[in-house]
């Protein structure tokens, strides 16, 4: 049982991209796991870091490529990007003072997921395609 499966619509029809969004979906799917089996506590902290350095990573190949053609919503964006970080980064301090947050965070992190992917993602779909960006490896 997988909380989020990758189906094609998902896809921006950028390999680097897509391939860095199933790595995402694949964190999501092991702490959803641990989760089921009762074990979200003895994963979460290693989850978490896991999300926020990946999630880092796969945010700057966006946002290298906004840069570099001159995307006119790269701002808004990458505020969501930030604000995604921070609010992850503030699921990770509350864990640390012993407030459970399994639940709470991957409800989180799978809304956040699919709904940036579905729009905010998906908005520069169109401009990338026109600039011959889709055709990256």
């Amino acid at each position: 049982m997988k909380i989020i499966e990758w189906e094609e619509k998902f896809s921006v029809g950028i390999k680097e991209i897509d391939d860095q969004h199933k790595v995402l979906v694949e964190i999501l799917d092991e702490l959803y796991l641990a989760m089921l089996k009762a074990r979200g506590n003895e994963v979460i902290e290693a989850t978490l870091d896991k999300v926020i350095r990946y999630t880092k990573s796969h945010f700057s190949t966006e946002e290298l490529l906004f840069k570099k053609y001159s995307y006119p919503e790269e701002k808004p964006h990458k505020a969501e990007h930030d604000a995604m970080l921070k609010k992850v980064d503030a699921f990770r301090r509350d864990f640390k003072n012993g407030k459970l947050i399994g639940v709470d965070l991957m409800h989180f992190l799978k809304k956040w997921f699919v709904e940036h992917l579905q729009t905010t993602d998906y908005r520069y779909v169109k401009f990338f395609k026109g600039a011959g960006v889709s055709t990256l490896p």
